[in-house]
């Protein structure tokens, strides 16, 4: 090694690492390509997510794995490469079942046949083997296990319905479930009987019906031989609509109008009144009129003061002393009830002589 140059040893080293590389993917892959093997193609109409590398037993053993999977559109299907180990033998007729490994979706690839083979009958590397894929079910379960699993089931249901039948459906069988399913037996007896005889009436009355049915056909031809002049009729009654509509309108503006003109008119009137009463204000306060007067003359309203001053006096006196009043007496006779009323009083009155 020592006269190898340093390219030399190089190359032989990349060699080296290339060879381990493939050695290493294939390996990862589940190819060991150190090891001899058969090849064998199965074709299957779907793989149901089956994956290189997924393993290939016989009776739980690994024997192999899945090394290819290829669509084949020509035929519409898939073909599954299958490499067992070279000292792995199978019949011609084995069958390769594609089987679901559980719940979370997981696949492997069962090699079953029924005998050993020997010679001639054994597939030869390269060799066309049958293909199946299993549901969960059969996955899990055999054939065989499954009729045992079935018949044991068939046989407890058999029991089971004897014994409801017994509990439930004999003339003995007592319980509320046991009285209603006898009252369900009578409500549908009823319901038959009903049926019966609704029959009878539909036998009896189907003359009547067919009749029925004949004026029926014969209204609905009537109607369809009559829709143009319907469709006529249903025009006017619109035209007549909307011609009533606009009359209304029309009278509605009308009385509109009316009701405008003499509202004007109202107004009109009332800045009359109003120019009148601005009218009469002004000559108040300019003092023209009697009330003008009353409020602008300082002399009136004092007069009309003292007025009402005596006034106030007298109806008090005329309240106190009403017999000086009533009858109506001369002026002696009033002076002479003052004097007396003085006289009562302790004092002379002014004016009483």
């Amino acid at each position: 090694m020592k006269f190898l140059s340093n390219e030399v040893r190089v190359g032989i080293l990349a060699i080296l690492a290339l060879a381990l590389s493939f050695w290493g993917y294939q390996f990862i892959r589940g190819k060991n390509v150190l090891k001899l093997a058969n090849t064998y193609y199965v074709e299957y109409r779907n793989v149901s997510m089956l994956k290189i590398s997924t393993p290939v037993t016989i009776n739980g053993v690994d024997v192999g794995f899945v090394s290819a999977i290829t669509p084949v559109q020509e035929k519409n299907n898939v073909l599954v490469t299958l490499t067992l180990d070279k000292g792995v033998v199978i019949p011609k007729s084995t069958i390769a079942e594609i089987r679901a490994e559980g719940f979370m979706g997981g696949k492997s690839v069962t090699l079953s046949y029924t005998t050993p083979c020997s010679g001639p009958d054994c597939a030869k590397t390269g060799d066309f083997i049958q293909g199946r894929v299993l549901g969960m079910v059969g996955s899990m379960v055999s054939p065989g296990e499954m009729s045992v699993y079935m018949e044991i089931i068939k046989n407890g249901l058999q029991q089971t319905l004897d014994t409801l039948n017994q509990q439930l459906l004999s003339k003995d069988a007592q319980g509320p479930l046991a009285e209603s399913l006898r009252d369900l037996q009578g409500a549908l007896a009823n319901l038959e009987g009903a049926t019966g005889h609704l029959n009878g009436l539909l036998a009896n009355s189907s003359g009547d019906i067919q009749g029925s049915l004949k004026n029926l056909r014969s209204v609905s031809q009537n109607i369809e031989t009559s829709n143009a002049k319907i469709s006529s009729l249903i025009a006017n009654a619109e035209q007549f609509s909307r011609q009533l509509d606009q009359v209304n309108l029309q009278k509605t503006m009308a009385e509109l109008d009316q009701t405008l003109a003499g509202l004007k008119t109202a107004v009109q009137t009332a800045d009359k009144t109003f120019s009148g009463i601005n009218t009469v204000v002004a000559d108040i306060q300019n003092g023209k009129g009697s009330l003008g007067k009353l409020l602008q003359d300082d002399g009136l309203y004092e007069d009309l003061g003292g007025l009402s001053s005596r006034a106030d006096s007298l109806i008090s006196d005329f309240q106190d002393r009403p017999y000086r009043y009533m009858p109506l007496k001369s002026r002696l006779k009033v002076k002479r009830f003052d004097k007396l009323d003085a006289k009562e009083a302790g004092k002379t009155p002014e004016g009483a002589n």
